[in-house]
């Protein structure tokens, strides 16, 4: 990594000459920071309004550098980010902010439908309908809350929001705590309880729209790893969940009141202790010297409320990094995880021929394999940034080939029809490594580049598109996976 330390007097779009003229340089060799030290930020270079290029090699985020001439700064020496702990700070609201909805998830299958909704083997209605119906209920007023966040954007309570979200998220998990302790399974009791889960999962996943955009918006003021460590975060978060579910499968069959308990419990947990973090990062110099720093480039530009003119600027300057977003998240939610936890080692007919037993199976091979590789990925991309900006586009869409790739493995093998051309297991799992790699390392990228290629008083705004789409992503995703089944099954 000599080359990172080497860098810092480099833009990641373009680089200056010694002698003072601009020579434009494929911005993709050019890294933007390390994880390990991330207060030594790039500087980028921003066009005046008489098209010259100036740029500051003074370290910072991105999205901070002023237009030479324009802002005044009146500014000391940046603080630094005590034993990163502002990054840190951030990275576990990356994990907060998906660690309900994902322990829910997680349990679903078996505390809800197995043991709320199926009476004596046989699934009710209820059983059949709860994990469709708990997608619709939870994608759209994410995607809903999400989009009024970035059209409502204003920086300075950024940080009011965050708290608002993670006071009600905390209120949800109490509330499914209660009934999971209080409440048992009975016939009388199953449509209240049905209902009444559903609404918990609206209110969470809207809750969870606000917080994840808010942390995103956040975050854009900062440096460029800052941005990368939400996404950290929830991969983090992933890996995590999928340890824990592997423990409890093992040393606790069956027992789904328990498990839901202890998931749930963690989760009321890790959201408090959030909440304490975002007091300390308040009273944090670092974090007021950024704020301040990104408030003033706003207002020193007449940046407040954004009207559809800066939208529409916003997304003219960074709309191929938030496409990138919206076709990662597309691809990997197509077939993670029911195309994938879906796919067997074995053909139509064939004994189990895996070392790993069938009850394990997917837990290893599908999602803690995608969610360690997913958290490396986005951990390599504090270190390495390649390709840039402007040519992230073409590795994202040559990522649209894992979808035909995970059709043609051993998935839903007794009611295909569609040949299965990639029958060794190993090819399902060295696919999923890689797709789950680039998942986590484009999207960081993605998330990384949007709010800093645009001028600094619509960097906000951009970081907030950026989660956004990431929701869009994950929604079109998601509805297209009942068509990568159907295809399977019909054409051959």
């Amino acid at each position: 990594m000599k080359e990172v330390w080497n860098s810092g007097s480099m833009s990641s779009l373009d680089k200056k000459d010694r002698n003072g003229t601009t020579s434009t340089q494929e911005e993709d060799r050019a890294p933007i920071d390390r994880v390990n030290n991330p207060d030594s930020m790039n500087g980028v270079l921003k066009k005046e309004s008489n098209g010259s290029l100036s740029s500051k090699s003074t370290t910072g985020s991105l999205a901070e550098k002023e237009e030479s001439g324009k802002v005044s700064t009146q500014e000391g020496p940046e603080p630094v980010d005590p034993f990163h702990l502002a990054y840190s700070i951030i990275l576990l609201n990356g994990i907060g902010v998906l660690l309900p909805w994902n322990m829910f998830i997680t349990i679903a299958p078996n505390y809800y439908v197995e043991y709320w909704f199926t009476v004596d083997g046989n699934k009710t209605s209820y059983a059949k309908s709860f994990m469709s119906a708990l997608g619709i209920s939870a994608q759209i007023p994410n995607a809903v809350v999400a989009l009024v966040n970035v059209m409502q954007i204003i920086g300075g309570l950024l940080m009011v929001r965050i708290a608002g979200s993670l006071i009600i998220n905390c209120l949800n998990v109490v509330a499914i705590l209660a009934l999971v302790i209080f409440q048992n399974p009975s016939e009388e009791a199953m449509n209240w309880f049905y209902i009444a889960s559903l609404v918990i999962v609206m209110v969470m996943n809207a809750s969870n729209g606000l917080y994840q955009n808010s942390v995103f918006g956040l975050a854009a003021d900062f440096p460029a790893a800052y941005s990368n460590a939400v996404v950290v975060g929830t991969n983090v978060c992933g890996t995590f969940i999928s340890v824990l579910a592997l423990v409890t499968t093992a040393a606790l069959p069956s027992k789904y009141k328990t498990v839901a308990i202890i998931y749930f419990s963690i989760s009321l947990g890790v959201l408090l202790l959030c909440g304490v973090s975002l007091i300390i990062l308040n009273r944090m110099e670092f974090y007021r010297y950024y704020l301040e720093k990104g408030n003033r480039a706003r207002a020193s530009q007449k940046s407040g409320r954004p009207t559809l003119r800066g939208f529409w600027e916003t997304f003219k300057g960074c709309w191929m990094q938030l496409l990138s977003i919206v076709l990662v998240f597309f691809v990997t939610l197509s077939v993670f995880p029911t195309v994938l936890a879906g796919t067997t080692p074995n053909g139509k007919g064939q004994p189990w021929n895996s070392a790993v037993s069938k009850e394990l199976y997917p837990g290893l091979t599908t999602f803690l394999a995608f969610n360690l590789m997913a958290a490396i990925g986005s951990t390599t991309a504090s270190f390495i940034q390649f390709p840039g900006p402007r040519t992230l586009i073409y590795p994202v869409l040559a990522r649209l080939l894992f979808i035909p790739y995970f059709m043609l493995c051993n998935y839903n093998v007794d009611d295909r029809v569609m040949p299965v051309i990639f029958k060794n297991e190993w090819w399902f799992i060295i696919g999923n490594i890689i797709m789950a790699f680039t998942s986590g390392y484009f999207s960081s990228l993605g998330m990384m580049y949007a709010p800093r290629v645009v001028e600094s008083k619509l960097s906000k705004t951009a970081g907030m598109a950026a989660g956004l789409c990431l929701v869009i992503g994950l929604m079109i995703g998601v509805a297209f996976t009942p068509a990568i089944t159907a295809m399977v099954n019909n054409i051959s």
